[in-house]
């Protein structure tokens, strides 16, 4: 099955429903997405201290961020070269400049060097000195961390650079995380991106709360180069309510701002687990005093959660029908011209690919 996209948005059509039904599909977008492209997969203000450490995973592979005492960031295969125990878990500081697996004991530096393998004195030809965990590319931006597990990657933030000049004075990068939501979310990963890059649905999913401040049919696309999409959310009323960027730093890192005196950022972070499953964490960032008002925390955490509510039975709801055997290619609307280059990001890196 050839990945078809129309060029132009009014001549496009939706996804093959297969694209997102199939885990042998997924098991080609791990490899030649999620192992090749840059993932968001931490704020730097977890790891702002040095000697601080991060455990997480891209799609299923274990990795650990370390920060070490020079503030240099690294990213490596969180494997132990022992018996492939994960070393660390959690986030924290870490002990003596060192991080130890818990099976072996056998220990490392937050470089990835090897520094200790107790009684291993025995075993013929072991050079503890010639190993080390594999590491992967990390770059920060605008207060994210990003890794690439394909060393020859081209470097993030040239990709970005129309998006920076946006963005950058509205100081995304001094924001501060002051809540997360968790949602257990079982439908394709996909699913999740084409619902947060569109406000068409806003008519139908938020007909009583976004359609009313943030109209669906006022949104537009804004075509800017880069590995990205970008849709303009115009408020109904300035003097009310302050409008709102919607982005996918492609593949599938969401963030959305609000852009007035007290913007705020929601980071959708998902965690996935197969073609059918994910975690998904939405972070709640702003800047200072803000970020520490009860009441302004309680009203959009508040706000964050219904929305949320409203958009769960909709993405359930596709997934549902992707699945059944009436599903059939669709049309796009101009309002979804950020999935229609969303979908020109997937036909590219899948090109090669019989599917």
């Amino acid at each position: 099955m050839d990945l078809k996209v129309a060029e132009n948005v009014n001549a496009s059509s939706t996804l093959h429903p297969r694209l997102y039904t199939d885990p042998a599909v997924y098991a080609v977008e791990r490899e030649r997405i999620f192992r090749r492209q840059w993932i968001a997969v931490a704020r730097s203000e977890w790891l702002a201290a040095p000697r601080s450490y991060l455990a997480c995973e891209v799609a299923g592979d274990p990795v650990v961020l370390t920060r070490d005492e020079r503030g240099e960031l690294h990213a490596l295969a969180n494997v132990c070269l022992h018996r492939a125990c994960p070393i660390a878990s959690g986030r924290g500081a870490a002990n003596r400049d060192a991080l130890t697996c818990p099976y072996h004991h056998w220990t490392y530096g937050l470089d990835g060097r090897l520094k200790n393998a107790p009684l291993m004195d025995q075993a013929e030809g072991f050079d503890k000195a010639m190993l080390r965990l594999p590491a992967m590319r990390v770059e920060e931006w605008l207060g994210w961390v990003f890794i690439n597990e394909d060393l020859a990657a081209a470097p993030l933030a040239p990709q970005l650079t129309a998006l920076h000049e946006l963005m950058a004075p509205l100081r995304i990068d001094e924001m501060t995380i002051y809540k997360t939501l968790t949602f257990d979310s079982r439908w394709n990963w996909k699913i999740m991106v084409e619902n947060f890059m569109e406000s068409y649905h806003h008519i139908g999913a938020h007909v009583g709360t976004l359609n009313v401040t943030h109209p669906g049919a006022g949104t537009y696309w804004v075509d800017l180069p880069g590995a990205f999409s970008l849709l303009e959310n115009p408020a109904k009323d300035a003097s009310a309510n302050m409008p709102f960027w919607v982005t996918c730093l492609f593949p599938n890192t969401l963030f959305a701002l609000s852009r007035g005196d007290a913007s705020v950022g929601f980071w959708y972070q998902m965690d996935l687990h197969g073609h059918d499953h994910f975690t998904l964490d939405i972070h709640l960032m702003a800047l200072e005093p803000f970020a520490n008002d009860p009441a302004f925390v309680a009203e959009t955490t508040a706000l964050t959660t219904a929305i949320h509510l409203e958009d769960i039975p909709m993405c359930e709801g596709v997934w549902k029908g992707v699945n059944s055997r009436y599903a059939q290619v669709g049309r796009l609307s101009h309002l979804e011209a950020p999935n229609w280059k969303f979908h020109q990001y997937l036909r590219d890196q899948l090109a090669d690919r019989s599917l």
